[in-house]
């Protein structure tokens, strides 16, 4: 799995007479790369509860066996809030974490103790007798990677942190030889294709509509209406199509259901 790259990197902050800063990826991250690396249509996410515990699989198909190989990880839930979001929080920290299993990002254990020295200020206390605590003097202060490298290990060699003014606010490893940053391969349609081709004839169940893996589907044949391959979107979708749980009565009615937009030829 590549290593992440320095705007798939998210940085916040644990204040105390300055900012501890943490490094971590989003989910929006680990799916863009499984896309990358298996193809859309050759990797999908389970979750199940295990003694009140969410635990995540990120399923991967293997062509070579002619099935699925997954890994687990469990979630933490988020700070309670007034939305009650603390178990989509759960959720996801669950996807991230089976995303670890699969290596993705896994470089951001390498990370050394980052400390910027910002403004802070003294919490008020509710308890005289409490700790002192504080936050960001500015609480709308953002951080952000400015560079990254990482060395033969895989490890982080060289990272800038920069401020929303665009300020260093920590740097490491400035020193060193700098190391490439990794570059998101060039994705060749026809190998998509085919995965996408195969990862449908190997399902041994039916598609549900409107399901994350048809909608994956369907995305990808909009991909091919707007690279100029009608005929091979138009396969797709018959493959699709005969695979899916459908509220049609027929298979004309099926195909009737499908709008496409008259000028892009994408799905609507």
């Amino acid at each position: 799995m590549r290593k992440l790259t320095k705007d798939e990197i998210e940085v916040k902050q644990v204040s105390e007479k300055g900012a501890v800063l943490l490094l971590y990826k989003t989910a929006r991250v680990d799916m863009a790369i499984l896309d990358e690396t298996f193809g859309s249509m050759n990797w999908q996410s389970d979750y199940k509860v295990v003694k009140d515990n969410m635990y995540c699989g990120i399923g991967v198909y293997n062509k070579d066996i002619g099935d699925w190989i997954w890994k687990w990880d469990c979630g933490i839930e988020s700070r309670e809030d007034e939305e009650g979001n603390q178990k989509k929080g759960e959720a996801s920290d669950a996807f991230k974490r089976a995303g670890f299993k699969w290596g993705i990002g896994v470089e951001l254990y390498s990370s050394p103790f980052i400390f910027a020295k910002v403004q802070t200020k003294e919490m008020p206390k509710t308890n005289p007798m409490a700790k002192a605590k504080y936050t960001l003097s500015n609480p709308f202060q953002r951080f952000s990677v400015q560079e990254i490298g990482y060395n033969e290990s895989g490890d982080i060699s060289k990272l800038v942190v920069i401020d929303d003014k665009g300020v260093e606010v920590y740097s490491y490893g400035k020193g060193n030889k700098p190391t490439s940053e990794p570059k998101q391969p060039k994705e060749d349609l026809q190998d998509e294709l085919n995965r996408c081709i195969a990862s449908i004839n190997s399902k041994r169940t039916q598609y549900v509509e409107n399901s994350p893996e048809y909608n994956r589907v369907m995305e990808f044949s909009n991909k091919l209406y707007s690279a100029g391959r009608q005929e091979d979107a138009m396969k797709i979708q018959k493959m699709l199509m005969e695979k899916t749980q459908l509220a049609y009565s027929s298979d004309n009615e099926r195909y009737a259901a499908i709008k496409f937009d008259a000028e892009t030829g994408e799905i609507i």
